[in-house]
C-alpha cells in the first residue's frame, strides 16, 4: 500500500536540515513517497532564494504521516506554523528536535512539538528515549520504523473499510 510522508522542518544552522534529510531517507527506505518542506523564517523571507518550498495545506492533505523537526530552541516561526494546523486526525506524527537528549531528560521544545501535534489530532510516535551516538542514523531508523507503523495502520483501515462496505 502506498504511503505518503511529508517532512516539515525549520532550520537555522543546518543541523535540523541534515536530520530532516535523514528522516526523508528513512521514509524512502520504508518505500514511502516523500515531500520535504521548510517553514520559512524571518531571515528566509529577506533572502528569497531557498532550496525548499514552504509547507502547504495540499501537502498535509496528501500525507499519511508527518515528520516535524525543529531546532532545540523552538523558534517562533515553527510555533506559529504549528499553531495554524488544521485538524489532522488519523495522521501519524514523528516529531523530533536537533538536540540529543539523555534518557529521562525533558526537552521543552520536543514536549511543545508533541503537544502541537496532539492538538492537531495526530497520533504521536515519540523517538526512543535513549540518546544516540549517531543522530543522523537514529533519525533515519526511527522514521523508517514509524513509516512502517503508518503503512500497517493504513492497510488495516483500508481492510476494515472494505469489510464494512455493503
Amino acid at each position: 500500500m502506498e504511503l505518503n510522508v511529508v517532512v516539515i522542518f525549520y532550520s537555522r544552522s543546518g543541523k535540523t536540515e541534515s536530520l530532516a534529510l535523514a528522516a526523508g531517507v528513512g521514509a524512502i527506505q520504508a518505500r514511502a513517497n516523500i515531500r520535504l518542506r521548510k517553514v520559512s523564517g524571518i531571515a528566509d523571507s529577506q533572502n528569497a532564494e531557498s532550496e525548499y518550498i514552504a509547507p502547504r495545506e495540499i501537502d498535509l492533505d496528501w500525507a499519511d504521516m508527518l515528520v516535524l523537526a525543529i531546532p532545540s530552541d523552538a523558534p517562533d516561526e515553527m510555533n506559529r506554523y504549528l499553531g495554524s494546523l488544521k485538524d489532522l486526525s488519523g495522521k501519524i506524527a514523528a516529531p523530533f528536535t536537533s538536540r540529543a537528549i539523555a534518557h529521562g531528560e525533558k526537552d521543552p521544545a520536543l514536549l511543545a512539538l508533541y503537544a502541537a501535534a496532539g492538538r492537531a489530532g495526530m497520533m504521536v510516535v515519540p523517538a526512543p528515549a535513549e540518546a544516540a551516538a549517531d543522530a543522523v542514523q537514529a533519525t533515519r531508523t526511527h522514521v523508517r520504523r514509524v513509516a512502517e507503523i503508518a503503512r500497517a495502520l493504513k492497510t488495516h483501515r483500508a481492510a476494515s473499510n472494505s469489510a464494512a462496505a455493503p
